[in-house]
């Protein structure tokens, strides 16, 4: 029993798991490994300066025992004189949403997660133990899951969740329950084979434990060395992430192709995998085949494609961009201002502001000192102007030509994202383009020696998309 309180306090230390001062939220089920790890970190708490919190959350899958449960660990947790938390599932599991096992994960997590924030506790300890390992490993192998994957269960992730255990054997845990007769409940759903975990447990794990007795052992240390490797790799894509993305506002992510595509394979799959991250902050529902779908639209032929992925993430690629965003993410502006004259004007769809000043003469300066300012024949000019957006079908004569132009052959001529096209204010006098914002004036509004009077048009620098 000394060994395995030992074996906790190592790992603790080892992946510096918990700092004096901190509130730890115990996540209870009533099982023989909660039951366990409550047990030990009362223990420990003394010496390790911490606060205990029992958290316990009732799935109300199992009406005939919840409530039982529920109050087993309540009672439990008041005899050691620990806060005791619970909640209760209001049972109500979106359709299409993944399996109940699944499903029932999100719905605890997402309550300690919340229990945290309410409570201020920096962390939150969770029974997983060293055959949870190495069925993880198993189960990850069966579904093909790559180094990532095959690295298994973090001993810590995102410096909050901990797992104390997990260097320590069930049997271990057995022993130590037995040995302080520390009571348990038993969970009969964990004898359902309909449950992949259970099948692995039940039927795959003992006939391989027959060929190789350390067979637990060996899965923890192979996933602890991929867990390592992996890591090293992580931070390299994470440092890339850091470097080259550009976080937008609304959320959404923009790398450049070229950049992306110069990095080694395994690098690549990990920036996407960080990138999906950042966005929706876990990766559930993303496996090796949504991403390896992303990295075959960077490198494809195709200037433009877009991809739908699980949890409502789009991954659109437009020329030398690949842009991450979610599909409730912002719409396209649709705009259309009428300017009765000069003055300032804001685009709020855009955030950008708008400038006419009319002045006798010809300009005293270079014709085009900025992309973001154009000087117009003001004689050709009709009021009201029209400013609004880019729309199909839309053409004009640009500057040096004699030929119509479509506006939309001007912007895949410039290679410019669809997202971006539509962000482009467009000056109208009588329906004719006189200014592409930002790009090229209609010839026919071209200030010549035969001008008497301009118009300066200028608009403000803009988010690119």
């Amino acid at each position: 029993m000394g060994s395995i309180v030992r074996k906790v306090k190592e790992t603790i230390s080892k992946y510096s798991m918990i700092d004096r001062g901190d509130r730890v939220i115990v996540a209870v089920s009533g099982g023989p490994d909660s039951m366990c790890l409550l047990h030990i970190l009362n223990g420990l708490k003394a010496d390790l300066g911490m606060d205990l919190v029992v958290a316990h959350y009732d799935h109300g899958l199992r009406p005939s025992c919840d409530e039982s449960e529920t109050r087993f660990v309540r009672d439990f947790a008041r005899s050691l004189d620990i806060p005791f938390e619970t909640e209760k599932s209001t049972g109500l599991r979106q359709s299409g949403g993944g399996s109940l096992e699944e499903w029932a994960r999100e719905q605890r997590y997402g309550y300690l997660e919340r229990l945290g924030e309410r409570l201020g506790a920096r962390k939150i300890a969770l029974g997983h133990n060293l055959d949870d390992q190495a069925e993880t490993f198993i189960i990850r192998l069966l579904r093909g899951s790559g180094p990532s994957g095959l690295a298994g269960i973090p001993p810590v992730r995102d410096k909050k969740i901990i797992r104390p255990l997990i260097e320590v054997k069930r049997k271990e845990i057995e022993h130590y329950l037995e040995g302080l007769q520390i009571p348990f409940v038993i969970d009969q759903s964990n004898y359902e084979t309909r449950f992949l975990r259970n099948r692995v447990r039940l039927e795959i794990m003992p006939p391989l434990l027959k060929l190789q007795p350390k067979l637990i052992e060996h899965l923890g240390q192979s996933a602890e060395m991929l867990r390592a490797d992996n890591q090293y790799l992580e931070d390299r894509a994470n440092e890339w992430i850091r470097e080259a993305a550009d976080l937008k506002p609304s959320g959404d992510i923009l790398i450049r192709a070229h950049g992306y595509l110069r990095l080694p394979p395994p690098i690549r799959q990990r920036v996407l995998r960080g990138i999906l991250k950042r966005l929706k902050k876990n990766l559930r529902r993303i496996g090796a085949t949504h991403i390896q779908s992303i990295d075959e639209l960077a490198c494809g032929e195709k200037p433009q494609g877009t991809l739908n992925l699980p949890n409502r993430v789009v991954v659109t690629k437009m020329y030398e961009q690949l842009a991450f965003s979610t599909a409730n993410g912002p719409r396209k502006p649709d705009f259309h201002y009428l300017l009765d004259g000069p003055g300032t004007y804001h685009i709020r769809e855009i955030d950008r502001t708008f400038v006419l000043e009319e002045a006798e003469g010809l300009p005293e300066t270079d014709l085009s000192p900025s992309p973001l300012t154009a000087y117009l024949d003001a004689g050709k000019i009709r009021y009201p102007l029209t400013l609004r957006n880019f729309k199909p079908g839309d053409r004009f004569i640009p500057l040096g030509m004699k030929g119509h132009k479509k506006i939309k052959k001007f912007f895949i001529d410039l290679k410019m994202p669809s997202p971006e096209r539509y962000r482009t204010p467009i000056l109208f006098s009588q329906e004719i383009p006189a200014w592409i914002c930002g790009f090229r004036i209609d010839d026919r509004f071209k200030v010549t020696s035969k001008t008497k009077r301009f118009l300066k048009a200028s608009i403000s620098p803009g988010e690119t998309t």
